[in-house]
């Protein structure tokens, strides 16, 4: 029986754990003391398993357990083999030590600003690596990259460079290229030797003007998100490319060749002048495509199809500025010509009856195809201008969102939208229409059902549509810059949790039945209604909602009837109703359940009323921009749950309320411009839970007072545009300096201290 030989490779594992490169991999993600651990264990385990060794051949029960123990062992070496070495401790540059672990098999190297630089030669020895990752590299790549010839995974992303080095074409193993995001990027070598890349990230490089021809032969390509098509070229355009060995340009027609998976944005369609070409992309029969986006001009330039890549978007669309101009051709106007040949491209463009999600962007067509999708959760129509009706889709089966923006020629939505079924759109939960500058009628067609399980509907500017449809099913609406008369057709709503109301320019009060029949309504707003004066008699009936915003209601000088038996309301934000002077004690008194009250940029509020004692539940307060309130109740004290208060622009306050030192639970307070404030109270440290304390313009305190010494727990002290406190906080110098030495956490004046 064969003797199962633990020591030598626990002497292994032991020499790996000494390795200077895991050791500073161990230093970056804090596990010292487990590696410590380990190197202190091993030599006592090696005794033990020599031990065993000699005992297994009559003990069975020894052997199971060294067989088991042989397995984690061999599991731990790739495990230190295959580690991840994140390095940001030296900034900006890769350690030549790294190239000390000849046998690393995955590189991830993290830069936190962006300005990786990675030293000319130092890939030249990992000729065993697999995945090497570079986010965020800095302006030029090292030719070395090319050396890796067994590469499989190579994360470029977040790039500062211009062009890929010219070898990376050599990378034959490659599966997978993740560019997303390299915005200087301008062009993409031949990839026709990479036979087995199954992965293309080119999402985010906006100054990729098209892409390497052949790139059809990459018949294992599964991940595409974006085709540009190229700027047609002239005869003599193309022989002088040849002649200076540039790359002529994939063409739409080699997608034909490619089974692509996932999403697909086919960008500036406008450019394809045969409907052959565009037919010969074979789209219809790919059938692993889930999302499918058509663009034409500049239009789809920032188009997110999908949500999951929101946030990466977000932070792209931040560093995007730095793209030299803009794009090279101007938004594509319609003619006559142009709007016949893109009816027939976008007819040749037939997608694959599995499609989800299709995105059609800057169509300059008069109409669209009659496609068959019965697999479509999601359409998205933008700035269709031209269009003078919508698609045929009311009969797809399965169809849930749907949104159309920037249709100019639309004039009525009738028939031809709902097709030939007795219930259209049987399916659709989500409807959002914007920008519809000439619709005018909405048409319902006798004895048949629509919508009947619509649940949310956003209409925006809308500015001659009068009437809606009656959708009973509705939990969600929001309507703005339309004419008021359209919240007539919102009466007999009685579902409604959520209702947002802005840009009424006409609309002085609210229907009189809208409230009355929704009283399951949990989130109220109403902005930018400047004449608006009344809020109607039943809004009492509300015990349901929750959050109610008013904003930039000019005319509203009260608060309505009713407002105090609000009892379920957690947040409540009012601004910008310059006509409102008080905030009464009645309606306040009664939220019991308040926990956010914001007051902001009420210019004539001059008193905020005692009712602010029963606001128990209260943790938020805030209180800005209120230049005639001249001081806020003592009945502070009772907000036994107060977290936060700030006092912002409020000119005319002299200082904080006495009641206020009661409150034990403040944990923020912010006062900043309020210029008749001279001095901070003496009881501050009554805020024993106080963490952040921040104070800026208020150029009368002369110092601070010796409490600030006894908040113990503050954590975060910011003290800006207070000339006098700025030079008494000075670090060890100030007169005030041993009053603040404490808090962790200084931001005094324009340097932080810590």
């Amino acid at each position: 029986m064969e003797q199962i030989v633990l020591a030598p490779l626990l002497q292994v594992i032991f020499d790996k754990l000494a390795n200077p490169v895991l050791q500073k991999f161990a230093d970056y993600w804090e596990l010292e003391d487990m590696f410590k651990k380990l190197q202190r264990i091993l030599p006592l385990v090696q005794a033990v398993i020599q031990d065993a060794e000699e005992q297994q051949a009559t003990d069975k029960s020894i052997r199971i357990w060294l067989s088991q123990l042989k397995d984690a062992a061999y599991k731990a070496e790739d495990l230190l083999e295959e580690f991840t070495y994140m390095q940001n401790y030296k900034p900006s540059l890769i350690p030549e030590a790294l190239s000390q672990a000849k046998h690393l098999r995955t590189l991830l190297v993290y830069s936190e600003d962006g300005l990786l630089e990675v030293p000319s030669d130092i890939f030249s020895s990992f000729i065993y690596l697999r995945v090497l990752d570079l986010s965020g590299c800095q302006t030029k790549l090292p030719q070395s990259i090319c050396d890796i010839s067994l590469l499989r995974y190579l994360d470029l992303s977040n790039g500062h460079f211009d062009e890929l080095p010219s070898g990376i074409s050599s990378l034959c193993y490659l599966q997978l290229l993740n560019l997303f995001g390299c915005y200087n990027l301008k062009c993409l070598p031949s990839m026709v030797q990479i036979t087995g890349l199954r992965h293309l990230n080119i999402f985010g490089c906006e100054a990729l003007a098209e892409l390497p021809q052949r790139i059809g032969m990459l018949v294992h390509l599964q991940t595409l998100p974006i085709f540009i098509v190229p700027i047609r070229l002239r005869k003599q355009d193309k022989w002088i490319r040849i002649k200076g060995h540039s790359l002529l340009p994939a063409r739409l027609s080699e997608l034909k060749h490619l089974n692509l998976r996932g999403e697909l944005k086919i960008k500036h369609l406008e450019r394809i002048d045969d409907v052959e070409e565009a037919k010969s992309a074979n789209l219809r029969n790919k059938e692993y495509l889930e999302s499918l986006g058509l663009c034409w001009g500049n239009k789809g330039e920032d188009l997110i199809m999908n949500p999951s890549l929101e946030a990466n978007v977000a932070r792209f669309q931040e560093r995007k500025h730095h793209v030299s101009g803009p794009s090279e051709e101007p938004e594509t106007h319609a003619t006559t010509s142009n709007q016949d040949s893109a009816g027939e491209v976008l007819a040749c463009l037939q997608p694959p009856k599995n499609l989800k999600k299709i995105f059609i962007v800057g169509y300059p067509g008069i109409g669209f195809p009659h496609w068959t999708l019965p697999n479509l959760t999601e359409m998205v129509l933008i700035s269709c201008r031209v269009c003078v009706q919508l698609p045929f889709i009311g009969h797809l089966p399965l169809l849930r969102s749907l949104r159309m923006e920037g249709m100019d020629n639309i004039t009525h939505i009738g028939p031809e939208f709902y097709g030939e079924h007795v219930v259209s759109f049987p399916s659709l939960q989500e409807l959002f229409m914007r920008d519809f500058p000439s619709l005018r009628d909405w048409l319902i067609p006798n004895g048949k059902e629509i919508f009947p399980k619509l649940s949310k509907l956003v209409l925006r500017k809308c500015p001659n549509l009068v009437s809606l449809p009656l959708f009973l099913s509705l939990k969600h609406l929001e309507i703005q810059s339309c004419r008021s008369i359209i919240l007539n057709s919102t009466e007999e709503l009685t579902l409604l949790s959520t209702l947002i109301i802005e840009g009424f320019d006409d609309l002085s009060s609210l229907p009189p039945n809208l409230l009355r029949n929704n009283p399951h309504l949990t989130c109220l707003t109403i902005k930018s209604c400047p004449r608006l004066q009344s809020l109607g008699p039943d809004f009492g009936c509300l015990t349901s909602l929750k959050s109610l915003s008013i904003q930039w209601c000019e005319e509203l000088s009260l608060l309505p009837k009713g407002f105090e038996n609000l009892n379920a309301l957690e947040c409540f934000v009012i601004s910008d109703c310059h006509s409102m002077e008080i905030l009464p004690g009645n309606p306040l008194g009664g939220l019991r359940s308040l926990q956010i009250l914001s007051i902001e940029n009420c210019c004539r509020l001059s008193s905020i009323s005692v009712g602010l004692q029963y606001l128990t539940a209260l943790k938020h307060l805030t209180v800005m921009y209120c230049p005639n309130l001249a001081g806020l109740p003592d009945s502070l004290e009772h907000l036994s749950s107060l977290l936060s208060l700030a006092v912002i622009s409020c000119p005319l306050l002299e200082c904080l309320p006495e009641g206020l030192k009661h409150v034990k639970t403040l944990q923020s307070l912010e006062i900043r411009s309020c210029q008749r404030i001279s001095d901070l109270p003496e009881w501050l440290d009554c805020f024993a839970s106080l963490r952040t304390l921040a104070i800026s313009e208020l150029p009368n305190i002369k110092s601070l007072p010796v409490a600030v010494r006894r908040l113990t727990k503050l954590q975060h002290l910011s003290i800006q545009e207070c000339p006098h406190l700025q030079r008494r906080c000075q670090k060890e110098r100030g007169e005030d300096w041993w009053k603040v030495a404490h808090v962790p956490h200084k931001y005094i004046s324009s340097s932080q201290q810590q």
